[in-house]
């Protein structure tokens, strides 16, 4: 069994600002409240002579049996059928639960005790897990690979789980000292010890694990759906947040989330971005977010994804890249939005206040297949979208999409504005339609449009 096939079953617990208590299927099955069943609905294979077979051989049975029957509904093209699912999950348990009983009877070792507590850990019995990987790393000190790493981080769950933190510790400094190492696997064991000292009180010792956490979410979350990802990022930095808090370290606590606010720039990530500055209101509500407007951006940090348009209006095609030197706004709206229609004269008013000095402005919307609760055809919604367009007196371009540029760049909620720098570099998002986000995005306006062009050599390079 390969590592990453333990960050499938490692569930991690809630994010320490949440005060959700912590749970994972490593430690405990996916219902670890309710006993493994002995059902005797389950007959996955023809053969079932339990004395004939090694422990590793009963163990990729249960563990490759939900997959064989998703197989082979996929094969008859079945729909998904989440009742289904959890009955097929529920029969795997089971047959893990029989096997992992039948092992209790034999006298085991070396690696037949570690499939062992891999049959108790997907049966969904932590205890038998436990003791069995337990017994694996004591009676084999020098195991190593994958198979002790993944027992030391089955025995780190269950003991942070039963209050052992001092074992849970030693383990996970052995499992950190060694390889390979899943990120995700890292995320969720740390943010294990986070919760068990943060529920415990105790902070200091909460901390280095939270920090050790949001370290992991940033390798692990690349491997993301974009909105799984921010969750991961911005529960991590929420974490070290919450911690320092109760430290009455303050500065701290906002300095990880104005790094959040970094990270969602070099993505870029819209939604992240609003993650971050909710995180900054809850931590003090009277901050003041454009404080230090300028978040900064490497050369080669935050490059935004090219547009994505079936149509143009009132501009000639274009690629980010071929924009470069100048600095371009791009506001994501719609025409139902009220507090998208809000900011369009801010819009056109900047265009024509500094367009001359390298300001380029394109509005992304999408086709929506009808306009006013009247289904319109894309022809009907591009005559709408002119008319609309003069109604509003605005002369800089539209790009129409699919949606796609909503989900290249992350966008949870409208209006959105990214300003992306001379250099290529996104700088700034600007979340709402507030006179407060848009005296901020003027003045980062002014600012980009007084810092001079990249040189030839930071074009090519960036490209």
């Amino acid at each position: 069994m390969k590592l990453a096939r333990l960050s499938l079953l490692l569930i991690c617990s809630g994010a320490i600002w949440q005060s959700v208590a912590a749970q994972s299927q490593v430690a405990n099955g996916a219902e670890a409240s309710k006993p493994a069943e002995s059902s005797n609905a389950n007959k996955p294979t023809a053969s079932d002579d339990l004395d004939k077979k090694t422990p590793t051989q009963l163990f990729e049975d249960a563990d490759s049996y939900a997959r064989k029957k998703f197989e082979a509904f996929e094969k008859l093209k079945m729909p998904y059928d989440d009742l289904l699912k959890q009955k097929i999950e529920k029969e795997q348990r089971a047959l893990a639960a029989k096997y992992s009983d039948a092992l209790a009877a034999r006298k085991l070792s070396g690696s037949d005790i570690y499939y062992q507590g891999l049959l108790g850990n997907l049966a969904g019995q932590p205890d038998r897990a436990y003791e069995a990987m337990q017994r694996f790393l004591n009676e084999n000190p020098e195991a190593a690979g994958e198979q002790a790493q993944n027992a030391r981080a089955i025995v780190v769950i269950n003991a942070a789980k039963k209050g052992a933190l001092t074992e849970a510790e030693n383990r996970l400094k052995q499992y950190a000292a060694n390889q390979p190492q899943v990120a995700e696997d890292r995320y969720a064991l740390e943010n294990w010890m986070a919760v068990s000292y943060f529920n415990a009180k105790d902070y200091e010792h909460a901390l280095p694990h939270a920090q050790q956490l949001w370290l992991a979410a940033q390798t692990a979350a690349k491997q993301k759906k974009p909105f799984a990802r921010d969750a991961m990022l911005s529960d991590a930095a929420n974490s070290v947040s919450e911690i320092n808090l109760k430290l009455n370290k303050k500065d701290d606590a906002i300095a990880v989330v104005q790094d959040l606010r970094k990270l969602a720039l070099t993505l870029p990530s819209g939604n992240l971005y609003k993650l971050a500055l909710r995180r900054l209101l809850q931590v003090d509500p009277n901050i003041d977010f454009f404080k230090n407007v300028d978040m900064g951006g490497g050369t080669n940090s935050g490059m935004p994804p090219e547009i994505s348009a079936i149509e143009w209006m009132d501009r000639t095609q274009v690629k980010l890249a071929e924009l470069r030197g100048q600095v371009v706004l791009l506001d994501f709206w719609a025409t139902w939005c009220g507090p998208c229609r809000a900011t369009l004269p801010r819009f056109e008013k900047f265009y024509e206040q500094y367009k001359d000095k390298g300001l380029v402005v394109i509005g992304l919307t999408n086709f929506e297949g009808e306009v006013e609760g009247k289904q319109m055809t894309r022809a009907q919604e591009l005559a709408y979208l002119r008319d609309f367009k003069k109604k509003f007196a605005l002369t800089y371009g539209f790009a129409i999409s699919d949606g796609q540029n909503d989900v290249n760049y992350t966008v949870s909620s409208i209006p959105t504005t990214f300003l992306i720098d001379r250099r290529g570099v996104v700088r700034f998002i600007s979340i709402g339609s507030s006179d407060v986000e848009g005296a901020a995005l003027q003045k980062m306006i002014k600012k980009l449009l007084d810092e001079p062009a990249a040189s030839s050599n930071e074009t090519s390079q960036s490209r």
